[in-house]
């Protein structure tokens, strides 16, 4: 059957024809400045469209997306200057162009055109819908022209040019993002606010705020990254938002869209999309995404499913109004931890064969946009997840063999809902010079429920409790409110220097109400002695006042300096607090943590070059980490608590230049590197054991070099990453007999990939991942899916075939 599906995919040809594009910059003609936030348009000469508008960033910038090749008219509309409209014609791929504006009172009335090549990695416009980005480190990255294995999610190349990020490999399909930064856990991504076009995804915001859902890469424009600093406008996560911005409906009538991969251990991926335009007013959108595989290792085989529907209605070029659908499930076996000395032997094998991990994700979102007047946008955005995970297996030390016995089932709900408006606003300050305002409020609700007991002892995933009204761990709903607000004003004291300052409110209340059982067995006899059942009752309420500054000083015409402090929080997850783990242990009085982030950079871009090279400093107080937890004199425990004060600096950089062939134009490589550098300690309290130890799971240098050929057909690209040792645990233990906590080594991983394009309906590419065959490990496991080492896959190959009509 597999074979017969292979060969379906092969006829099917696939190529992941793009779109064109537009984009450039609105520059005066007079002092060769850009000219800063001023509509450009964009009208089709073909057809008979609403004209598009653009607002200009902080650089001039303007991007036009998802265009049909033809014929268009580029102007731009200022009281300022001549809006002279220049025709231009729009090629598949990237056109970009500069328009060269003369004022109203010059003689001349000529507009240039200037066309140069753009980046596949850039910083986000200073003005992205109501969201305002100014002095703040942001990168978007344009997922749809990267090179890489999309059937996999690959984050290791999709994300290589976003500096500092410490990626988790422990789902070699693909399932779940794990990525933090600065000294923060990448566990499920746990330290960033996640959204999808704009709106949360994640569990619950407030008391388990892991993304279990991740949108596969094939339907993804782009990825956004805004740092610390983020927690004015987006709530107080230490690590920042990430935004995925799927690709909108196609311009025609009706579009079919394709990707369908073969690769290692069978892994077979097909992505189907069809959009379109009616009418100029409704545009649809739907994909459905099928991937199954076997895994690298043994017991690791996985099938998973993703489907997407988006209604959106144009009342006029300034309002719309959106409604998507998100449904995502998959089942996971997982293979379990190693100790480092079965991972030394054989990292595929596996001593765990019972274990297995369920995942269903449904959201439902509506968004209503509308420019009310060319300075101010209105955009409200409702959302509601109604999701599930069901962990089941045996989380016995993986120094001990499978006892074959009843195994633990952890099953979770999670039910919530929000609501965000935001206003954005222009205003003039003078005659020359202008502010932009942000502000609006967030309501959100949410009820996690977590329940854990006994599950039969079979291999197959049976996921129901034996005893399901008496359970033999506990049952808990942590119900969950949060009220915000927050304003963010940017301030233009002079043609080049730029403040900002904001504020956010947050009123958060979290509870926990329901029972968990104790029970204490003789350890020679195993006969029970105690068996008893608790009630618990917990809540806290709290109001939490943020605030943050910023500045920018463009000190040429295309590169400024700019920096930013801004203060976070992150509230305890009730929901981790009575999950009954022998690996592990939770502080039942730990208490909240509060910080901030600052940043100070200097970035820029010109025809051929663009980088970002920037300090950071994040201060953590009531750092929650894992310590060692004495049982006896022969048994120790992780025990998650309140570490105590932490600090992580360093610099994060990121330099890409491109080479163009003078005999040639099409034909041009890039090379890219992107390194961070970061020093993280923790500082001095109570417990001295944990003075000035190293932050956990911070490599102190990760490196990546990128090299990429393209030409009229062909694209080549390489990609070298290194990442150095770093401690697992706050302890800085240099082993752990059960594997739990250890030094993860340094390792490096090279990745190549290669695609041709026959036309533009058809495109072939492969790709080699981890060409060297390298062993190594990314993460250390007390739970699922270990406990114990979690190998990275070995080397892997995939093919993929992708069409479009």
């Amino acid at each position: 059957m597999k074979g017969l599906l292979i060969i379906v995919f092969v006829l099917a040809a696939a190529a992941n024809f793009a779109q064109g594009t537009v984009s450039g910059r609105l520059i005066d003609r007079l002092n060769g400045e850009p000219i800063l936030f001023t509509p450009v348009i964009l009208k089709s000469v073909n057809v008979q469209t609403d004209s598009m508008i653009f607002l200009t960033d902080e650089y001039g910038r303007f991007n036009f997306q998802n265009l049909q090749p033809g014929d268009y008219q580029l102007k731009s509309k200022s009281i300022y200057y001549k809006n002279t409209p220049v025709d231009i014609t729009v090629k598949s791929g990237n056109n970009v162009y500069d328009l060269t504006l003369d004022r109203e009172d010059c003689g001349l009335d000529v507009v240039d055109v200037i066309y140069y090549s753009p980046f596949e990695s850039n910083r986000m416009s200073i003005v992205d819908g109501a969201t305002l980005t100014h002095s703040k480190k942001t990168q978007e990255v344009d997922i749809a022209r990267i090179p890489a294995n999309t059937a996999t999610n690959n984050a290791r190349e999709l994300y290589a040019t976003v500096p500092g990020l410490n990626i988790w490999e422990s789902d070699g399909g693909g399932l779940q993002l794990g990525i933090g930064a600065r000294g923060l856990s990448p566990n499920r991504t746990e330290h960033f606010n996640t959204r999808q076009n704009g709106y949360d995804i994640s569990a619950d915001a407030l008391g388990y705020p892991e993304s279990y859902y991740t949108p596969p890469s094939e339907a993804i424009q782009s990825v956004q990254f805004i740092r610390g600093a983020a927690s004015l406008q987006f709530g107080p996560q230490f690590g920042g938002m990430v935004n995925f911005k799927l690709r909108p409906a196609s311009a025609k009538n009706f579009e079919y869209r394709g990707t369908h991969t073969y690769g290692a251990y069978n892994l077979i991926n097909t992505f189907n999309a069809v959009s379109g335009t009616l009418k100029n007013r409704f545009s649809y959108l739907a994909y459905y995404n099928y991937k199954m595989g076997d895994g690298w290792r043994t017991n690791s085989s996985f099938q998973q499913q993703s489907a997407f529907v988006q209604l959106k209605y144009n009342f006029n070029e300034n309002m719309f109004l959106s409604v998507e659908q998100t449904y995502m499930t998959y089942l996971a076996q997982q293979a379990g931890g190693l100790t480092d000395a079965l991972f030394e032997s054989d990292p595929r094998q596996s001593i765990r064969n019972r274990n297995w991990f369920k995942v269903d994700w449904r959201i439902l979102a509506a968004n209503y946009n509308w420019k009310m007047t060319k300075r101010t946008m209105l955009d409200f955005k409702f959302f509601k997840v109604d999701a599930s995970r069901l962990a089941l297996g045996n989380l016995d030390k993986i120094s001990r063999l499978d006892d074959l016995e009843e195994r633990d089932l952890i099953e979770g709900t999670f039910a919530n809902f929000g609501m965000e408006l935001r206003l954005l606003q222009h205003y003039p300050i003078g005659k020359k010079m202008k502010g932009i305002i942000t502000y609006g409020g967030r309501y959100y609700q949410g009820q996690t429920t977590n329940r854990q007991g006994l599950a039969d002892s079979s291999a197959n995933p049976h996921f129901s409790f034996l005893n399901p009204e008496e359970l033999e761990g506990s049952d808990y709903t942590f119900p969950s409110r949060n009220v915000a607000a927050y304003f963010e004003n940017m301030v233009q004291l002079s043609e080049k220097i730029w403040v900002s300052a904001g504020f956010r409110y947050e009123y958060i209340d979290t509870r926990a109400e329901g029972t968990y059982r104790e029970t204490v067995y003789h350890p020679l006899t195993n006969e029970l002695i105690f068996d008893s059942t608790y009630t618990e009752t917990k809540s806290s309420q709290r109001s939490v006042f943020l605030g943050g500054v910023g500045a920018t000083w463009r000190i040429l015409k295309d590169a400024e300096i700019y920096s930013n402090i801004a203060q976070n929080y992150r509230g305890i997850n009730f929901s981790d607090i009575r999950v009954i783990n022998p690996n592990m242990q939770v502080d039942p009085a730990m208490k909240d943590e509060r910080g901030f982030n600052a940043d100070l950079g200097f970035r820029g871009q010109t025809k051929n070059w663009t980088y970002d090279f920037s300090g950071f400093f994040l201060f953590y107080d009531n750092k929650i980490g894992l310590i060692d937890k004495k049982l006896s004199d022969y048994e120790f425990v992780r025990y998650r608590t309140n570490v105590g004060k932490a600090y992580s600096t360093g610099v994060e950089c990121f330099a890409e230049r491109k080479f163009k062939l003078k005999s040639d134009p099409s034909r041009f490589f890039t090379v890219f590197i992107n390194t961070a550098f970061v020093y993280a300690r923790y500082g001095q309290f109570e417990n001295n054991a944990y003075s000035g130890n190293w932050v956990e799971l911070v490599p102190p240098v990760t490196a990546k070099l990128g090299i990429r050929y393209q030409n009229r057909q062909w694209k080549f690209s390489y990609l070298a990453s290194y990442v150095h040792k770093q401690y697992s645990d706050a302890t800085n233990a240099e082993f752990d007999p059960d594997a739990v906590a250890g030094i993860i080594p340094s390792y490096y991983v090279m990745d190549a990939n290669a695609a041709f394009e026959l036309n533009k309906h058809f495109t072939f590419r492969g790709g080699v991942n981890n060409l060297t065959n390298n062993h190594y490990f990314t993460r250390r496991a007390t739970g699922y899916p270990g406990p114990g080492i979690i190998p990275a896959d070995g080397i892997s190959f995939y093919v993929a075939v992708s069409l479009v009509f």
